[in-house]
C-alpha cells in the first residue's frame, strides 16, 4: 500500500513564471514556500481541483507537482505501483493553467508519483 498523486509537474522557475504573468507577488519567497503560496492563491480563487505537492521527483530534484488525484492504493507499492491515467477534465485543467502562464504544453509531463514524502522505506 502506497499514497500517491497524479498531476503536472512544474519546476520553481515555471511556477514563477505563472505566478508574475498573474500579478502575484513572490520575489520574497524561498523555493519551498512556493508550494504553499500557490495552495493559498488556490484557495482564494476557490480552486478545489488542484493541490501544489513539493517533492523530489525524480529523487534529487525538487519540483511543484500540480496533483489532481491524491489516493491511498492499496494494490500498489513505492517501486511497483499503477499509474494514473491523464483525462479529458485533467487536459482541461492543464490547458487552463498554460493560457494563464504562458508556457508550453511539453513544458508540463503528467506524472503519477508513489510516495511522493517518502514516508516508506
Amino acid at each position: 500500500m502506497v499514497f500517491k498523486i497524479a498531476g503536472y509537474i512544474l519546476s520553481f522557475d515555471q511556477v514563477r513564471t505563472w505566478l508574475d504573468k498573474q500579478g502575484r507577488r513572490h520575489d520574497h519567497l524561498e523555493n519551498d514556500d512556493l508550494m504553499v503560496d500557490l495552495n493559498h492563491w488556490f484557495e482564494e480563487r476557490e480552486i478545489t481541483y488542484l493541490w501544489a505537492v513539493c517533492t523530489d521527483y525524480p529523487l534529487g530534484e525538487s519540483v511543484i507537482v500540480l496533483a489532481r488525484r491524491q489516493r491511498e492504493d492499496h494494490k500498489s507499492t513505492v517501486s511497483y505501483y499503477y499509474r494514473v491515467r491523464e483525462t479529458d477534465t485533467d487536459r482541461n485543467v492543464k490547458k487552463q493553467v498554460l493560457e494563464e502562464s504562458g508556457l508550453a504544453d511539453e513544458a508540463l509531463p503528467w506524472v503519477t508519483i508513489a510516495d511522493p514524502f517518502f514516508q516508506q522505506h
